[in-house]
């Protein structure tokens, strides 16, 4: 049985170049470096690569929605795309990585009781220590996978979309940008004043909703205007949002809000040839972002603090391998049991129409995740 084809747009591209720049943001904090890479629209470059994930994933949730509006499905289809990595992971960290490179015994490893509670990161409750595993050695210490914070936030935003969408179709922008302005308000808190849940600031995970969130509203946009994302108006965007920004600092954060998930899904949601076929051999931008911070962690310990050119290679290397495994032997098994349930509900619930259904344009459109969107160039004589 074949695996999940890829897209025909860019946007398998522009995910493995959130993951690689959330690598590369996290390469200088964990080799003691000083972060010399500058940032773009007020943003981290670390932080930068999450905002393309949730900004991706706001605009092709809200769409498995539209064409799927069942809870079961969406439900299956959303666990059997995060989890079942997500597991792998966990458990290869505890009982592989964990017994290899711990400072105490196996013994001790095993008996404090830190070691199997790290499993409730199966659950989106990040732990992101183990007992003695590097804990020294290392210029960030005591840090397994630092990268976990993000998965409590991207479930939020999956919990939501079915929630917002209960009203009628025509009133959903609205409660996306009502949920949008009060996560702007929690985003707003500062961190050391930010309460913690399930690990992770709520001040965070509010910003990770707003592009979310964004993306969505892009969405809902994109259904009835098959011309919003247009080329010539997204390189526009960005330089005028670049200037605006070094004239009024204080303006590039708030801006980008709406700037950045436009720019990053009129470029994924192109078609450009080679770009496109990114994912050719596999989706890695899950898996390479799940194993990527412990993989550098690795590498500064069995290495050492080398040049950040061949840390970079190396851990980009061997994050890239990981995650071709997993791909092949874990989540693109997972999708294809995804894809029968999903399919399979939806081929029953088309046998009977429902009142009030949306119009067969919007229910019976290419899915988003496996056709390109309808772009418009800058020049009308080249292809989408």
């Amino acid at each position: 049985m074949s695996a999940p084809a890829p897209r025909s747009n860019n946007l398998d591209a522009l995910r493995l170049l959130g993951a690689a720049a959330v690598i590369l943001g996290h390469a200088y904090h964990l080799t003691g470096r000083p972060l010399l890479i500058p940032g773009l629209f007020g943003y981290p470059v670390q932080t930068l690569g999450v905002v393309v994930f949730f900004s991706i994933s706001g605009y092709l949730i809200t769409a498995s929605w539209s064409r799927s509006p069942s809870v079961v499905s969406y439900t299956a289809a959303r666990a059997l795309r995060i989890f079942p990595a997500l597991i792998v992971v966990v458990l290869i960290t505890v009982f592989v990585l964990g017994p290899l490179v711990t400072t105490q015994t196996v013994g001790q490893y095993f008996d404090n009781p830190r070691t199997l509670h790290y499993l409730v990161n199966i659950v989106m409750q990040p732990q992101y220590d183990l007992p003695g595993v590097f804990a020294t050695d290392v210029p960030y210490p005591n840090a397994v996978n630092g990268s976990l914070w993000t998965l409590p936030a991207e479930l939020f935003c999956y919990l939501m979309v079915p929630l917002l969408c209960l009203v009628p179709r025509f009133a959903r922008p609205v409660t996306f940008a009502a949920a949008l302005v009060v996560s702007l308000v929690l985003a707003a808190i500062p961190a050391v004043d930010s309460p913690v849940i399930w690990g992770t600031r709520v001040s965070d995970a509010a910003l990770m909703w707003v592009f979310f969130a964004a993306g969505a509203l892009l969405r809902l946009a994109h259904e009835r205007w098959r011309g919003l994302f247009r080329t010539d108006v997204a390189v526009v965007l960005g330089l005028a949002y670049l200037m605006l920004s070094a004239l009024q600092p204080t303006w590039t954060t708030k801006i980008s809000w709406i700037a950045l998930p436009y720019i990053v899904l009129t470029i994924g949601l192109a078609s450009t040839p080679y770009v496109r076929r990114a994912a050719r051999y596999g989706d890695l931008s899950y898996g390479m972002y799940l194993v990527g911070f412990p993989v550098q962690q690795l590498v500064v310990v069995y290495v050492g603090v080398v040049a950040m050119s061949l840390n970079l290679v190396l851990v980009v290397a061997i994050s890239a391998m990981l995650a071709l495994v997993s791909w092949h032997l874990v989540e693109a098994p997972s999708m294809r049991l995804k894809n029968r349930l999903v399919g399979r509900r939806t081929s029953r619930a088309a046998q009977v129409p429902r009142a009030g259904d949306p119009s067969p344009s919007l229910v019976d459109e290419p899915a988003a995740e496996t056709a390109a969107a309808q772009v418009t160039p800058i020049r009308r004589s080249s292809s989408a």
